[in-house]
């Protein structure tokens, strides 16, 4: 197989997450939920943006965030709730590893040491970057649980009072905090009262 092949079945793979429902939005009553794929999006444009404002790389901290879940792939989106009953015996940065080792190899090692890069933010041995995409997991969650809140579905305050302690950054404070404040459709009620 070429280089071109390796590159499209991974790229085949990661279109998986496009399919692959957020699982611990299920417990809060959301029928259908987000997809993996559409809160890493977020998560990488939050990353960037938190960053920008901490002095980070936000070009490093967005690529952190838009691969962060590339491991669930193989191992699914498994819940908090499911965290607790389920050993997973293997680790993202292993996950990840056996992921790209048909890729060519500056490209796997690029990829290896970014899904453990933000794996890494979870410890003491972690860069800004990994600070400011961890960060972005975090307050992405709690977006998507305004979002759903404002919908009427689900029961979301589980999920935005959890964030609080995770968020690290001053900046991620300060954006989970106007997240509390901001309802979800300001940002387009606001062209009516122009």
């Amino acid at each position: 197989m070429s280089d071109a092949d390796r590159i499209v079945e991974f790229v085949y793979e990661v279109g998986q997450l496009k399919r692959l429902p957020r699982a611990g939005w299920l417990f809060a009553g959301v029928q259908h939920p987000e997809t993996v794929a559409a809160h890493s999006f977020r998560v990488g444009v939050l990353a960037y943006a938190i960053a920008v404002q901490e002095g980070a790389n936000p070009d490093r901290a967005a690529t952190l965030g838009l691969f962060h879940d590339v491991p669930e792939t193989r191992v699914g989106d498994i819940p908090y709730v499911g965290k607790l009953y389920v050993d997973v015996k293997v680790p993202p940065e292993q996950v990840a590893r056996d992921q790209v080792r048909h890729l060519p190899p500056q490209l796997a090692e690029h990829i290896r040491q970014l899904i453990a890069e933000h794996e890494a933010a979870k410890d003491l041995d972690h860069t800004p970057e990994a600070r400011c995409s961890r960060d972005a997991d975090k307050l992405e969650l709690l977006l998507q649980a305004r979002e759903y809140q404002a919908t009427g579905v689900g029961k979301m305050e589980l999920f935005m009072q959890t964030m609080r302690a995770s968020v690290v950054t001053d900046t991620g404070k300060a954006l989970m905090e106007a997240a509390h404040r901001i309802a979800p459709t300001e940002w387009w009620e606001a062209f009516g009262r122009r």
